[in-house]
């Protein structure tokens, strides 16, 4: 019997030439889709993983992949004073089916921080990409390393280290990250932090895919409470934070408020 607080990946994967398929898959003409004035990347989580892997091995700078869920979006949309991020980020990818919904359904899929990192994750194991993990606790980050090198064993992990910090660890935790120069770093911070902190500190990443992903490490490790399932299959986690954190006001605002937009945009697209 499984461990409870094991990874669960997709096997089916791994009996599949992913590499070969990867390899396949054009990414030359992937679209964009606004919403809310916010262009998104419409593609698949395949596609993402395509595009990231030749990303890589162009090593042409840094490149920030952006999820946005509908409260993240609220605060990103133009003539918000954090839309500077999306500006520069190079993907923006739809969490969540509330920007689904918003899309009128023509976003080809919703794609998830945790499907995309365990998707990278297999794929840097078997082409020897490095991997950085910053953010968390030390027990969840720990639990996260030890799950992947047992599920990964040749999985090639440079360096990891709990958020939190003081600011003479954090400069420590700077200059782990310039030195070892991963290919893919997943940033594991709660949001707005999550995004201002890879903002400022671009000039530490040298070629790398930089990916916040946010609670992300929390489930991967097993030791912190999931959303219920109902609510994963919907991609309606983001609501089932605000749910259980109620005394974030300014949120449930925003999700209202989100609403309101949605049915606006959808109104006009059906126009």
């Amino acid at each position: 019997m499984k461990n409870p607080n094991e990874i669960v990946h997709n096997s089916s994967k791994d009996e599949r030439d992913i590499l070969l398929e990867y390899q396949n898959i054009d990414t030359s003409n992937l679209t964009k889709l606004p919403i809310l004035e916010v262009p998104m990347d419409n593609v698949t989580t395949d596609e993402v993983v395509a595009k990231i892997s030749r990303i890589i091995e162009k090593k042409q700078g840094m490149h920030h992949v952006l999820f946005l869920d509908p409260i993240k979006l609220m605060r990103m949309r133009p003539n918000k004073s954090m839309h500077r991020i999306v500006e520069k980020a190079g993907t923006i990818l739809a969490e969540g089916a509330g920007l689904s919904w918003m899309s009128g359904g023509r976003l080809k899929e919703r794609v998830t921080p945790i499907a995309l990192m365990m998707d990278l994750i297999r794929l840097a194991e078997i082409k020897g990409f490095t991997l950085f993990f910053f953010g968390g606790r030390d027990e969840i980050v720990e639990r996260v390393f030890f799950n992947l090198t047992h599920h990964f064993p040749k999985i090639r992990i440079v360096g990891r280290q709990a958020g939190h910090l003081d600011r003479p660890r954090e400069m420590r935790v700077k200059e782990a990250i310039r030195k070892t120069s991963p290919d893919i770093i997943f940033i594991a911070m709660d949001f707005p932090d999550q995004e201002i902190w890879i903002e400022n500190n671009t000039g530490y990443f040298g070629n790398a895919i930089v990916i916040g992903v946010g609670g992300s490490l929390d489930v991967l490790s097993g030791l912190e409470k999931k959303a219920p399932d109902y609510f994963k299959l919907k991609g309606l986690t983001w609501l089932w934070r605000i749910l259980t954190r109620p005394y974030r006001l300014q949120r449930i605002w925003e999700a209202f408020y989100f609403l309101l937009l949605g049915l606006r945009e959808r109104f006009r697209n059906k126009s």
